[in-house]
């Protein structure tokens, strides 16, 4: 063996780096790397290294907590409503010895909750399980919702269940440590990355043996290892990261937690508090069945059914968008589903444009109760599992098996099975349940997890619900966690028919206080402003400033922001130049007092220069406050859209004709404002890029007449938009759906 210089301070001597025979392997690593190897005498006996490193037994010595009580006989004890459900559950996870692992998940979740720590409402198929639900680790009760246990857990399961944590984001690391306190023992879980597939092809045949050689080491994003013993592995040094990565972990038997930070829960902890303060989130997903029939509920299905989605949890996507606008949900369970089919497998399977089809209908495809609820067509899992149990007779680790089989696409191991099922269904339902049979094999390419999908339409639902309900609070809080949404947001709210102002300073005498209505004027927080704090903002909204001078010496901001704030036209209220207002910020850091100097040039007899600082151009402004905060409020110029607005063709991403004005590399349509490199001049946009000089008139083609909540009125009636379908039109109309073609029309 040979060894190379090393920097580990735990080693007494270098180690050794490659077994003989492989020196060329290592050169080739060295060289990926860009490390020159430094080459000492070669190594006979791989004892001489003299590594001086603890040696560990390689088996899991984790203890998981365990419960003084019997709690789970006693939460089976106070059940009332599903005793039987519950006993059955319970009696698997004893058979298994799966106690110690649910005390511990939900001491988690109990740490979590005293200390006000947001926990989701679920993730995954654990929230199929009524134990879980009883003792708090999940939300959602899934009889409600006709959740399998068994999709979590079965006769055949071996290994321990998986139940993953959500948590908010913000509060994640806090959380660890309080974890660290109860239970003495968390660790991190390293993971490592290996060289990427493009450079090892650069290596020729060396690339293979060098591809599971890991060239860097992280942490992974959730995964933990908790125990109330230490445990007898090797940790990163002066950290609470075990050196191997969780493969190796579980296969030496330690059991992994996964606790995932999430954005969404810590915008959404802040917005139930600020509207429902009087519930725990608990009470609040326990109401959310109650809340979707309310006008404000009825009211978020109207929005998010037009593909208004931006920000909106698991479907502000360009994909989600178009889903949404197919299954147009109007209940919990549709959203569900929405969220389920949200995927490239069943937009690709033509299966989102079949349950539309169906749902527009009223029809079911197959008539089978099991798949009433998703129009007659398979998606979930647990819906495969349950024909497999209820209508063939099988096990539930036999439907399992199925379930995992079909989703790997390998239906050799489980071929008896099929043919079982292939064969009930033929008798029960002839060729329909041929077909059925059919279908339930192709599903690896799209079944759901139902359970995971119910329990995260809970989130997304909550999240539509404020935004669609209190708009302006929905943003002022998502801001505050997250300002790369800064364009979406103003281009929403303006769609909202919102104007949107810059940050405020509260400065007395307002002499130029905007007069109009302040329920449709939305003004920017201030921690929108590099440099400004959440807390900080606090701070200056609470003071009230004598005048501009005031501000510069008492607020506690340094020049540059408070520079930012004049170009972003938060003190346009007192200066009618934001120029000129620059000039005199740089006047008074450079500490000259312009009073003095008056008195010092009649005194003297000096004449001082008039300032002659232009005042700037409306799309001067406009670049100002691109370069401060990424969008523009100002328009660049004038126009007179007779079209879609900007921001609604936005929104919905649908390509909308928009009438526009470019000016300086910015275009409007006269209250939003974007980015464009067409030269100066009018324009009618098709959105989002495409450009014919002038205003012109434009057409939506559609295959098919348009449903009349898919029909939004111009507000515009000389025509200069109309639908387009099967040799009719609509004047004075665009579509909001998929599927159409946007043609400038010839006249």
């Amino acid at each position: 063996m040979e060894s190379i210089e090393s920097e580990f301070d735990y080693i007494e001597l270098p180690p050794a780096y490659f077994l003989p025979g492989h020196r060329e392997h290592f050169l080739a690593l060295a060289d990926y790397l860009g490390k020159a190897p430094n080459f000492t005498e070669e190594i006979k006996n791989i004892n001489d290294t003299k590594l001086g490193l603890i040696q560990y037994e390689l088996a899991s010595n984790q203890r998981l907590y365990r419960s003084k009580n019997d709690l789970l006989l006693q939460i089976l004890s106070e059940e009332k409503e599903h005793p039987e459900r519950l006993r059955k559950e319970i009696e698997v996870i004893k058979k298994f010895g799966f106690e110690d692992y649910f005390h511990t998940v939900k001491k988690i979740v109990d740490v979590a909750s005293k200390n006000n720590i947001e926990i989701g409402p679920g993730r995954g198929s654990v929230v199929g399980s009524l134990l879980a639900y009883r003792l708090g680790i999940t939300k959602i009760n899934p009889v409600e919702f006709g959740l399998l246990f068994e999709r979590f857990l079965n006769e055949g399961r071996r290994d321990y269940p998986d139940i993953d944590i959500d948590v908010e984001d913000q509060q994640r690391g806090r959380l660890l440590e309080l974890l660290r306190k109860e239970f003495g023992y968390v660790y991190n879980i390293s993971a490592f990355s290996t060289i990427p597939e493009k450079h090892l092809k650069d290596f020729g045949k060396l690339g293979q043996y060098l591809s599971d050689i890991p060239v860097q080491r992280t942490t992974h994003a959730a995964g933990v290892i908790i125990s109330t013993q230490e445990v007898n592995a090797p940790r990163v040094p002066k950290t609470n990261t075990l050196e191997w990565d969780m493969k190796d972990l579980e296969n030496l038997g330690y059991v992994k937690f996964d606790i995932l930070g999430l954005k969404t829960l810590s915008v959404l902890k802040e917005l139930m508090k600020e509207v429902f303060q009087q519930y725990s989130s608990n009470e609040i997903y326990k109401s959310v069945k109650d809340l979707e029939n309310t006008d404000e509920g009825k009211k978020v299905f109207k929005y998010i059914s037009t593909g208004f989605s931006d920000n909106v949890f698991q479907l502000d996507s360009y994909i989600g968008k178009g889903v949404l606008r197919d299954i147009k949900p109007s209940t919990l369970s549709e959203l569900a589903l929405t969220i389920s089919l949200n995927r490239p497998g069943p937009l690709k399977a033509g299966i989102v444009r079949e349950i539309k089809q169906m749902k527009n209908k009223n029809k079911s495809k197959y008539n089978i109760d099991i798949l009433s609820e998703t129009f007659g067509i398979p998606i979930y899992q647990e819906q495969v599992m349950k024909i497999a149990m209820d209508l063939v007779g099988l096990t539930s680790s036999q439907a399992d098996e199925l379930r995992k089989a079909i989703a790997k696409k390998d239906i050799s191991s489980i071929r008896e099975t099929y043919k079982l099922l292939e064969k009930r269904l033929a008798e029960e339902y002839g060729n329909d349940g041929t077909e059925i049979a059919r279908t339930i094999l192709a599903l690896g390419e799209y079944a759901f997890n139902k359970s995971h999908a119910v329990a995260y339409a809970h989130i997304t639902f909550l999240m539509a619900y404020f935004k669609t309900n209190f708009p302006k609070l929905f943003y002022d809080v998502y801001l505050k966690y997250d300002t790369s949404v800064l364009q979406t947001a103003v281009y929403n709210l303006h769609s909202l028919g919102y104007t949107v102002l810059p940050p405020s300073i509260p400065i007395v005498p307002d002499s130029k206080a905007n007069s109009e209505k302040k329920e449709n004027i939305y003004t920017l927080p201030l921690y929108i402003v590099p440099g400004i704090s959440y807390e900080k903002s606090l701070k200056i909204r609470s003071t009230q400033f004598k005048n501009f001078e005031d501000f510069v010496e008492n607020s506690g901001l340094s020049l540059s922001t408070i520079e930012a704030l004049l170009k972003i036209g938060s003190f346009d209220n007192i200066f009618d130049s934001r120029r000129k207002a620059i000039q005199k910020l740089r006047t008074l850091r450079d500490g000259i007092n312009p009073e003095v100097k008056k008195i010092g040039s009649k005194l003297f007899g000096k004449v001082i220069p008039k300032d002659e600082t232009k005042t700037e151009a409306e799309w001067e402004r406009t670049q100002m406050e691109y370069e401060v905060i990424g969008v523009s409020l100002t328009p660049p110029t004038t126009v007179k859209n007779l079209l879609a607005p900007y921001s609604l063709a936005y929104s919905l991403d649908l390509n909308f004709g928009i009438h526009v004005s470019v000016k300086a590399g910015f275009g409007t349509d006269g209250r939003s404002v974007f980015k464009s490199n067409m030269p100066d001049g009018e324009y009618t946009l098709i959105y989002p890029s495409t450009y014919e000089i002038g205003k012109k008139k434009v057409d939506y083609i559609l295959e098919e007449e348009p449903l009349k909540s898919e029909i939004s009125k111009s507000q515009n009636k000389e025509n200069y938009e109309r639908i387009l379908f099967g040799g009719k039109f609509l004047p004075n109309a665009r579509p909001i759906k998929n599927y159409f073609t946007t043609k400038i029309r010839e006249e």
